[in-house]
């Protein structure tokens, strides 16, 4: 009997150690990108219909020149038999309009096997990462010098990714993201330490400090202060404890998700802000509080100061509506459960759910939908005060899929009463102009990348037409049909690859800045 425990001891101990062995042999392994490449070289595309987003207007029957990746000409007398060296596309009854941004995305060292394709399948040309590292090369999360290898790879066609035309920073919470063992400086004791900070991330190629909540009303002067000496701007979560109006006076350049004018508006903000930890009290009988006391004085007072500001909202609806659909999903019916990792699903996104599902006030009400519902009214009241809308989509949060969740967001925002023409704006050339690259994309005109998407139907007539993605093209190189659906199958591969799996879990267990967040 002795012998027979000793033996079974033994062996659950050397199967232990062989399945350690293993995970750790996957995890130093690489895994294979997608076997699609665009095609390359110039185009001709006939008869097509030009959705022209800046004059929010259909140019029928143009014929399109690419050449070396711009748009070189757009006009219907153009004939084909003068650029014979293009190949011609027929575009009869199709529509082109402009790549489509994602404002708000978090990259990771993943991103090639479980995004980019997503994001170019669904004519994501363009994103705006609000993630980082701090000063080591960090196993989960991305870094500057990766994107922009990622985008410098893509645009010669080597690769398939959207383009990262800025950088950020990781995010600054005030401390409490900071892992032992890392410079001091993250930690934003000092004004001093805030300058040290943004110096470091201005030699690592960040554009921006990415703020968090928990920031302390003197950590955020510190950092404002510290950003506009050395050229570079705030974009973020606005600091529970910092009021709006500060905000907007520290230059914040965006301010992310759709909490915000629901917390700026509550009655009782003040009191919410002098709570030693707000965070703490946030739980579903505060929110019943804020939908229950909003002062329509304040708030039409907030939204007129930010409309008249330079500073863009990028409210990410998707991530409410996660909330507010989380008593109604049906794990086993959610088709696009698809295109994400297993260990994804089962270790961060059904826990999100059901934290979300027991969402009950004290008179067991629940409150997400009623949460959800208060903030669409602020998207047509911002609208009304020409606050800069910019679609974004918190990019690997619970129910958020690369690439679809922007059509999703289109959506969202045009059930919330933006026009469709805003809407488009807000996912094509507002974003371009917010990240200061206007001149070279974010609509079709002639000197223009040509980061494009070909539709079957058209987008003005009807939002949910931006899903009708007949081919995408990337600086100039051309995703046709058939390359779309072989990213979409890559990525549904991906995600059923044990491989990638426990990959993916090591590189979330190997992250000293994850493991921090994950025992948060």
């Amino acid at each position: 009997m002795i012998k027979s425990l000793k033996f079974l001891g033994l062996f659950i101990l050397a199967a232990v150690l062989l399945l350690i062995a293993l995970a750790y042999l996957l995890y130093e392994l690489p895994l294979k990108g997608p076997d699609v490449r665009p095609a390359k070289g110039d185009l001709f595309i006939a008869n097509i219909h030009v959705v022209d987003v800046a004059n929010e207007r259909i140019r029928r029957d143009q014929n399109v020149v690419i050449t070396d990746g711009r748009i070189a000409a757009i006009d219907g007398a153009l004939r084909h038999a003068d650029f014979s060296g293009h190949r011609l596309l027929d575009g009869r009854d199709q529509y082109l309009m402009p790549g489509l941004w994602d404002m708000h995305t978090h990259s990771l060292k993943m991103s090639p096997h479980i995004h980019h394709p997503l994001f170019i399948r669904y004519g994501v040309t363009s994103v705006r990462d609000m993630s980082g590292c701090l000063d080591h090369d960090d196993a989960y999360w991305a870094c500057p010098a990766d994107r922009k290898r990622w985008t410098a790879q893509a645009d010669a066609g080597e690769v398939v990714s959207p383009a990262y035309h800025q950088q950020s920073s990781y995010q600054t919470n005030g401390g409490n993201e900071v892992p032992d063992g890392y410079p001091a400086h993250f930690k934003l004791n000092s004004l001093q330490q805030a300058t040290q900070l943004v110096d470091f991330y201005a030699t690592q190629g960040a554009d921006f400090i990415k703020t968090y909540s928990e920031l302390s009303p003197e950590q955020f002067s510190w950092l404002a202060e510290a950003a506009a000496e050395q050229g570079m701007t705030l974009a973020g979560h606005k600091p529970l404890k910092v009021p709006l109006r500060d905000a907007l006076n520290s230059q914040m350049t965006s301010i992310e998700h759709g909490r915000l004018f629901a917390f700026e508006c509550y009655a009782k903000i003040d009191e919410f802000r002098s709570l030693p930890d707000p965070i703490a009290a946030y739980d579903a009988a505060l929110i019943r509080d804020i939908i229950d006391h909003q002062d329509q004085q304040q708030c039409e007072q907030l939204m007129q100061t930010m409309g008249h500001s330079q500073t863009a909202w990028v409210p990410t609806l998707t991530t409410l509506q996660m909330s507010a659909q989380s008593r109604t999903v049906n794990w086993a019916n959610e088709a696009n459960l698809r295109y994400i990792p297993w260990v994804v699903q089962r270790l961060l996104w059904q826990p999100d759910i059901n934290r979300a599902a027991r969402g009950l006030d004290p008179e067991g009400r629940f409150v997400h939908q009623d949460y959800y519902d208060l903030v669409k009214t602020h998207i047509q009241q911002a609208h009304q005060h020409q606050i800069r809308i910019l679609v974004g989509t918190d990019n690997i949060d619970t129910l958020v899929y690369s690439g679809l969740s922007v059509h999703h967001e289109l959506q969202n925002l045009v059930a919330a009463g933006l026009p469709t023409t805003q809407a488009l704006k807000a996912a094509t050339l507002w974003p371009a102009q917010f990240s200061g690259v206007d001149t070279i994309t974010g609509s079709v005109e002639v000197g223009k990348r040509a980061d494009l998407i070909l539709l079957r139907a058209n987008p003005l007539a009807d939002i949910k037409n931006t899903q009708t993605i007949q081919a995408v093209l990337f600086n100039g190189h051309y995703y046709d049909p058939k390359a779309i659906t072989a990213l979409d199958q890559y990525t549904t591969d991906m995600a059923t690859s044990t491989h990638l799996n426990i990959k993916y879990l090591m590189h979330m267990l190997m992250s000293p800045l994850m493991r921090v967040q994950l025992a948060d």
